[in-house]
């Protein structure tokens, strides 16, 4: 498989989040500062509920971007042993909704929306639950959230699909999606999904279950990799070899 990271992308994010961080703190330490004097006790709690919501989606873009391996690096891992034919682009430069992964195949294109979020989860159609105790989840609030998976997926699939059509690119009518779980510790119940839902370990045998026909040719997949590959600070498209060469024998 090739790879295409735009680390131009990850370096603004990883700033981005370090900066939130910062401004969270210091809302906190500001409404320290002020619950001291008795006339700012009301506006201090706004403060502190501010600060407080900052500093924790801050921590959240912390463990999204500077975690290592990030989803992207744990993506190319699980996914190593498909072929040169397969190009996966890793933050494509474009408006919108932004796709993180895009995988880019012989049968067209799959988003892949990835999650880290431990324990028990639900998805019922375009709803999603976390099952466990509130105060679990409430000091969980700084690390992998669950969001909307589905919702997120389909906006990330319309906002590609506007990109090649204004760009005039081929492969429009070809784009999947699948919501892969990369934590260990998730137990996932899929009573309905119109996407596909995935474990890590399932990802691979996910991936080639969309089938082997041919929908885009060679130089349609160059094409699309070739626009999708711009940005500032862009890696690849790089050929990562089948096998992990730090993976010990057997």
């Amino acid at each position: 498989m090739r790879v295409v990271r735009n680390v131009g992308y990850l370096n603004r994010r990883k700033r981005i989040s370090r900066w939130t961080v910062f401004f969270g703190v210091l809302g906190l330490a500001l409404a320290m500062l002020m619950v001291t004097r008795p006339e700012l006790i009301i506006p201090a709690y706004g403060v502190l509920i501010v600060g407080f919501l900052v500093f924790n989606a801050g921590m959240q873009q912390i463990t999204k971007w500077n975690r290592s391996p990030r989803a992207d690096e744990v993506l190319d891992q699980l996914l190593r042993r498909l072929n040169d034919r397969y190009a996966m682009i890793h933050f494509p430069e474009m408006g919108g909704w932004r796709p993180e992964h895009v995988l880019i195949s012989p049968a067209g294109m799959i988003v892949i929306t990835p999650r880290a979020v431990p324990g028990k989860i639900e998805v019922e159609g375009e709803k999603w639950s976390r099952k466990g105790n509130f105060f679990v989840r409430f000091f969980g609030l700084g690390g992998p959230q669950l969001g909307n998976p589905t919702i997120e997926n389909v906006r990330q699939r319309e906002s590609l699909y506007e990109y090649l059509t204004l760009n005039d690119l081929p492969g429009k009518d070809h784009i999947d999606g699948v919501i892969v779980f990369l934590n260990p510790r998730s137990e996932i119940e899929v009573i309905e999904s119109d996407i596909s839902v995935a474990m890590a370990d399932e990802l691979l045998s996910t991936i080639r279950d969309f089938g082997a026909e041919t929908n885009l040719a060679n130089d349609e997949r160059k094409e699309i990799v070739s626009a999708l590959a711009q940005g500032e600070n862009v890696e690849g498209p790089l050929s990562l070899p089948s096998r992990d060469p730090n993976a010990r024998a057997a």
